[in-house]
């Protein structure tokens, strides 16, 4: 139980381990935060121009397109807005037209 109660009052950490001797000034202050990212030290370079630069632009642009049309390129299924996700899978959905309702609701009726 030393330190506890009575006694002199110390600090909770030795200052010589932080690094500031006695009559040592400490630093200043911050009045800004520190920048988000580092300053770049190299500038990007510019973007190729001229004729040859759009050609090899046009070229991929074309190749990209020419992929999408073969057959093995997979489209993703998009998702209709109205459909009901108990309606989403194809075995529900065949379940769903072929069950007549009509009799199951007749017999509650009578």
């Amino acid at each position: 139980m030393a330190g506890r109660g009575r006694g002199r009052r110390t600090m909770s950490f030795s200052v010589d381990a932080v690094g500031i001797s006695r009559g040592d000034s400490l630093p200043p202050s911050m009045q800004q935060p520190t920048p988000a990212f580092p300053v770049m030290e190299q500038k990007p370079l510019p973007l190729a121009v001229g004729e040859e630069a759009e050609y090899l632009l046009a070229l991929k642009q074309e190749f990209r397109g020419a992929m999408k049309s073969l057959p093995c390129f997979i489209q993703p299924v998009a998702a209709h807005r109205g459909q009901r996700s108990q309606h989403t899978h194809p075995l529900l959905s065949v379940l769903v037209r072929t069950f007549s309702w009509n009799n199951v609701f007749s017999s509650s009726r009578t």
